[in-house]
């Protein structure tokens, strides 16, 4: 199955593709976010994986994103949609072992304010936050 490889921008809520056609390799869309994205050259981005539908998001490396992140890390960070759906539903989550679990863990690249705006991306639907 081929991917292709699309930078978001995380700033706009929900998140866009912010160029069209995606790349055919991660390294392409690496080099987007290091060289800067017209428009975009202090926006949150990211880097999502398609085979339509997204089936993984990157995280850049912290020297190339733009923002800045409570993340750190040398590379780009992947992490899978369906890691991703179990987070949202995490974040969502009116159990107070799961909120324990929420407060209790570390997610930088992925804070409820980052990951609620890929909705879209997602296909979910949001419940308010409690």
């Amino acid at each position: 199955m081929s991917s292709t490889y699309s930078v978001l921008c995380l700033s706009h809520d929900p998140a866009i593709i912010v160029h069209d056609p995606g790349y055919n390799r991660p390294e392409q869309a690496e080099a987007a976010v290091r060289d800067g994205v017209t428009g975009h050259e202090h926006c949150d981005l990211m880097i999502g994986r398609y085979s339509y539908p997204l089936v993984e998001l990157g995280c850049p490396a912290t020297r190339d994103q733009p923002a800045q992140l409570r993340c750190c890390h040398s590379g780009t960070s992947w992490t899978d949609k369906d890691w991703l759906l179990l987070l949202t539903a995490a974040y969502q989550s009116t159990d107070p072992t799961v909120l324990e679990a929420i407060k209790a863990g570390y997610h930088g690249c992925l804070p409820w304010e980052r990951l609620s705006r890929l909705r879209i991306e997602l296909g979910v639907t949001l419940k308010e936050q409690p």
